[in-house]
């Protein structure tokens, strides 16, 4: 009989154990990760000259998401700096000569969004909801030290969709678009303008459109690892006080962990 008592509580236990690692498997709602890679972008911001300039820049990216019912919450982070290489443009009729000096450009992105699913199937589900995103932009000429620097906050609508292929694989898309901001930018390019002298503005789509997407490929290593690979995708353009028009592309790869 004790033999008997002993090998019916080992089986509970085990048995225990079998639901809550399914369970567990089931859940595990939290996903952090990180990725190198490298942004290709290009600006023409005309409170500087009126020319485009381009880089290419190394990338750092932190992103992570939690999912609770329907509900998604996502956070993405994205940083990169590099120079522009001087060289002659452009010509303006025949008495303007317009030179790309070198540059110091760095940009910086912090967007929260909170999404709500609305459609597609539970291998293709699809979320809809909105963010809170920040952005800075900054560039620094070491000739004259003078420095250009705008910074935007916006309310975004933002949208989520998720293609589940099989446990191991699967790829996830989402874009967000403001449509209500604040944005602070300087009225000409320089180091001696006053903090009272910056512009102010409550922008919305007459004065300020961008769209920001990001598409991710995830390949499951274990319960607690996934490799995956990004491309993101960025263009905006800013009004006043002068036209402002960014446009990037950013490959990356990184690990991310999910618990």
């Amino acid at each position: 009989m004790k033999r008997t008592h002993y090998l019916f509580i080992v089986l509970i236990f085990l048995n225990i154990g079998h639901i809550i690692a399914q369970d567990l498997e089931e859940i595990r709602p939290f996903r952090i990760g990180t990725a190198f890679g490298c942004s290709f972008a290009g600006y023409r911001d005309e409170t500087n000259s009126p020319i485009n300039k381009y880089l290419n820049a190394p990338t750092f990216i932190v992103d992570g998401n939690i999912e609770k019912g329907d509900f998604l919450y996502s956070i993405n982070f994205g940083l990169f700096g590099g120079k522009n290489k001087p060289k002659e443009l452009e010509t303006d009729e025949e008495f303007y000569v317009y030179y790309e000096r070198e540059s110091t450009f760095f940009r910086m992105y912090l967007e929260n969004a909170l999404d709500y699913r609305l459609w597609g199937a539970d291998d293709f589900p699809g979320y809809l909801g909105g963010a809170l995103r920040a952005d800075i932009y900054f560039v620094y000429m070491p000739q004259t030290i003078y420095y250009n620097i705008t910074g935007v906050v916006s309310l975004n609508i933002h949208a989520t969709q998720k293609w589940i292929i099989n446990k191991d694989n699967n790829i996830v898309f989402s874009a967000s678009l403001p449509i209500l901001g604040y944005i602070v930018r300087p009225p000409y390019y320089g180091l001696y303008y006053s903090p009272l002298d910056l512009d102010r503005k409550v922008v919305s789509l007459h004065n300020y459109q961008a769209i920001f997407g990001n598409v991710k490929y995830h390949y499951e290593m274990s319960d607690l690892l996934s490799l995956y690979a990004g491309l993101g995708l960025e263009l905006s353009h800013i009004k006043f006080p002068q036209p402002r028009r960014d446009a990037s592309m950013r490959l990356s790869t990184g690990i991310v962990f999910t618990f």
